[in-house]
């Protein structure tokens, strides 16, 4: 019995030594290497942008020890197996579990090989990719062991790290381009709209055909980058430029007087929602913003309805507009109501 207790007692301290370590690193285009410290080791942390809103993460473990061994195992091994490795490998009579029945635990990312690190010795771990925003969790059992002779290694105790790993990446070159194109298209074509003015050198129909030409190609630049990537749809980078095909995708012709013909229609300024009261045009932008308030994704859900929501803030401010142009100049409830709504949906 007293033996038993004894036994009992020192796998109770073993299993107390074996703290886990829960590290949080967060790396960016500005900061974009961190060093862990540890009682017995160093982990470098660093980061390489590889794709459009992906990063890869390099990570190197640094033994501290100046007389113990670091081993971290590629997959799990009885004790039978570690006993026939070179140099071969026993559990320390103080480490926890059943003696003859425990097993090594591997690394979260897989290994080539059985790592070890002798004292001082640096190590590259394999690297890892982190999508923009996200968290990568990667675990590490580091068993610690000490030489007994020059053929066996010990295994005393087993320290687990979890390193969660953020990055924060910006757009790149590539990106930002598309992105001001796109933009810059969408502004044309919603300020600009589409003239159904008679006397207009091409017509209406002629005018979305064009802009609708300019959309096709804008969208088959970005499946031009898609493509030169190799992304697939489950790509960070794929889902980003994805995104700006759904803002072209999501653009209004709203039709809207040049202002440049010697006879110009009587309103100066005809589109879909001139039928609509100021207090309709405000439940409208209210319905938009709670679509895009409670979606899962609000940047996708804002770029796809920009476009309407500029096309009805539009209808009520154009001075040309016969059936609002007059009401808006009186101000009133409604107008501060969307004005407020508009410039909330735009801040989302």
């Amino acid at each position: 019995m007293k033996k038993i207790l004894i036994s009992f007692l020192l796998c109770l301290m073993a299993t107390c030594v074996m703290a886990d370590e829960q590290k949080k690193v967060t790396l960016s285009s500005n900061h974009d290497n961190e060093m862990i410290s540890l009682s017995y080791c160093n982990i470098f942390v660093n980061l390489k942008e590889v794709d459009d809103g992906v990063g890869e993460v390099s990570i190197e473990m640094e033994n501290l020890s100046e007389s113990k061994v670091l081993i971290l195992f590629d997959r799990s091994y009885t004790e039978k197996q570690v006993k026939k490795f070179s140099p071969k490998m026993k559990f320390d009579k103080t480490f926890g579990g059943t003696k003859g029945k425990r097993i090594t635990d591997p690394c979260s990312e897989q290994l080539s090989r059985v790592m070890q690190l002798r004292p001082s010795d640096k190590q590259s771990l394999p690297s890892v990719r982190v999508e923009n925003e996200t968290t990568k969790k990667v675990t590490l059992p580091v068993y610690i062991a000490k030489y007994k002779g020059s053929k066996t290694l010990i295994l005393l105790e087993k320290q687990v790290i979890e390193l969660d790993i953020e990055a924060e990446l910006k757009p790149s070159a590539e990106y930002i381009q598309m992105n001001t194109e796109c933009e810059q298209l969408i502004r044309e074509i919603t300020n600009t709209g589409i003239c159904p003015n008679k006397s207009h050198r091409t017509s209406a129909d002629k005018q979305k055909e064009d802009y609708q030409n300019r959309i096709d190609a804008m969208k088959g630049k970005i499946d031009e980058i898609i493509s030169s990537h190799g992304w697939s749809s489950d790509d960070a980078g794929y889902r980003r430029f994805a995104e700006l095909k759904s803002k072209l995708d999501g653009v209004e012709f709203v039709e809207r007087d040049c202002g440049r013909h010697k006879a110009p229609v009587a309103s100066g300024h005809r589109c879909s929602y001139c039928g609509l009261s100021l207090q309709q045009i405000y439940h409208r932008l209210d319905d938009l913003y709670k679509k895009i308030y409670s979606s899962s994704d609000r940047k996708a859900a804002k770029a796809k309805v920009m476009s309407q929501v500029n096309a009805l803030y539009n209808c009520c401010t154009d001075t040309k507009c016969s059936k609002h142009a007059a009401q808006w100049r009186k101000g009133g409830d409604y107008k501060s109501k969307i004005v407020e709504r508009y410039n909330r949906i735009n801040s989302l």
